[in-house]
């Protein structure tokens, strides 16, 4: 009887994702929503690089909400939801000091600190708007 009563209980089960988590979800989908998981995890990477360095805001919600940095949306998807709590877990495909990107197609390429190309962007340890 009571597995019945369990059984009954779980498809009403649900799981509340918080704000932060959702934001970046929706940042790594607008961005990235056709790469690779490798390629959203890697733009999750930079957003938490950032939310680690002393030169940034503190916070996630700061960092994503810092003007003409990271764009969002009101979509994203599972990959990008599991890149975002990857990320926010301490799991990370660049080193910390990788704090920007960039198209890997931009028509102005930055020349300086260039770390790696993964998928459709360039990662970088120096901002090339300098």
């Amino acid at each position: 009887m009571a597995l019945l009563f369990l059984v009954a209980l779980l498809p009403s089960l649900t799981f509340t994702e918080d704000q932060a988590t959702v934001h970046l979800a929706r940042t790594i989908y607008a961005l990235a929503r056709d790469e690779s998981y490798e390629t959203k995890l890697a733009i999750a990477s930079v957003v938490m690089n950032r939310v680690e360095n002393p030169w940034y805001e503190g916070t996630l919600e700061e960092v994503l909400s810092s003007q003409h940095q990271f764009p969002s949306g009101e979509r994203y998807d599972a990959q990008s939801l599991q890149a975002a709590h990857a990320a926010i877990a301490g799991k990370r495909n660049l080193p910390g000091d990788v704090l920007y990107y960039q198209a890997a197609d931009a028509p102005n390429p930055w020349t300086e600190g260039l770390y790696r190309v993964i998928g459709g962007y360039a990662f970088y340890t120096e901002d090339g708007n300098f």
